[in-house]
């Protein structure tokens, strides 16, 4: 009896085990891969995997770009203070220069030469005068100046002492059969930050580092703070039929008509042609500073830009002298 027991009892262990071993087959055999707790176990694996290539990867692609937009930077500074540094010094040597009397002075980026005694500026020239605001990277504007704009007929905003004079240059353009819109004028420090971002964006894409962008952009766009259509003085004119900032702007005949006539009007070619080392800007044809009829003729007639201008109302016109 005993043993019949205990062999039942093994019959029975045996069927069990085999059911067992049968189960997870069975449910492997009747329940696809797909949308199992396996499956699922595997697919957040995976996924968590891949999360950590994706953020190691851009943690050093990001580690990468830092460090040499960060070097791009430094080289931008030191090259930046570098220019500033000869600037300085140049002005400098200049202004000692001017204290000697009866000297030949000549600026060495200018083909102008100056006498100090035999020569000065046949009007009253104040160097204060608002029409004569220098504004380069030598001499950023000043953050708080403020100016007075008002509208131009196309909408848009100048300084409100220079409209009449735009317009009536404009108007008499159209008169002689040249068509003229101001294509560009005053734009505040957000605006011209906005512009150089983007011009500098352009040439990265390009395949450029940010240095080699940085310094090919300033070259055509004054940096945030140094730019003249901060100030309302300064107006971009194109023709209406060709209006592309680029060399062959200077060739069309309306902005010939203008180089020859804007003195007229008071406005003279800020970045003129052959004076690129001072101004520190490439030659821009459609570029128009408002600078007054007396200063326009005078620089026009001895081939000055507005820096060597400057320098002479400075250091050599003598105020008391023809008034």
């Amino acid at each position: 009896m005993l043993a019949a027991l205990k062999s039942e009892r093994v019959v029975d262990m045996s069927d069990m085990e085999m059911q067992l071993e049968a189960a997870p087959q069975e449910n492997r055999e009747g329940r696809p891969y797909l949308g199992s707790v396996a499956f699922y176990k595997h697919v957040i694996l995976f996924c968590v995997f891949l999360l950590f290539v994706l953020l190691t990867g851009t943690v050093i692609f990001f580690s990468a770009h830092y460090v040499s937009l960060k070097k791009d930077y430094a080289a931008v500074c030191e090259e930046y203070r570098t220019v500033s540094q000869e600037r300085d010094d140049y002005k400098k040597q200049f202004a000692a220069a001017a204290a000697e009397s009866g000297r030949v002075l000549k600026d060495e980026t200018s083909k102008t030469d100056v006498v100090r005694g035999d020569f000065s500026i046949p009007f009253h020239a104040d160097p204060e005068d608002w029409r004569y605001l220098l504004i380069n990277e030598a001499h950023p504007l000043n953050p708080e100046y403020t100016v007075k704009l008002a509208p131009t007929r196309n909408g848009q905003f100048v300084d409100q002492r220079i409209v009449y004079q735009l317009e009536k240059m404009i108007d008499d353009a159209a008169k002689e059969g040249y068509s003229l819109i101001i294509c560009s004028s005053y734009r505040d420090y957000e605006r011209q930050n906005e512009l150089q971002k983007e011009s500098i964006s352009q040439y990265m894409d390009k395949g450029l580092s940010y240095h080699d962008a940085f310094f090919r952009v300033k070259r055509t766009l004054a940096l945030t703070g140094t730019s003249e259509h901060h100030t309302g003085l300064s107006v971009d004119i194109v023709g209406e039929d060709y209006q592309c900032l680029d060399e062959e702007q200077a060739k069309r005949p309306e902005a010939i008509w203008l180089a020859e006539h804007c003195a007229e009007y008071g406005f003279v070619v800020r970045y003129d042609r052959g004076k690129e080392d001072i101004t520190g800007m490439d030659y821009e044809s459609w570029h128009f500073r408002y600078v007054g009829k007396e200063a326009a003729a005078f620089m026009e007639e001895y081939d000055l830009c507005l820096e060597e201008f400057s320098d002479m109302v400075e250091f050599f016109h003598r105020p008391d002298e023809g008034e």
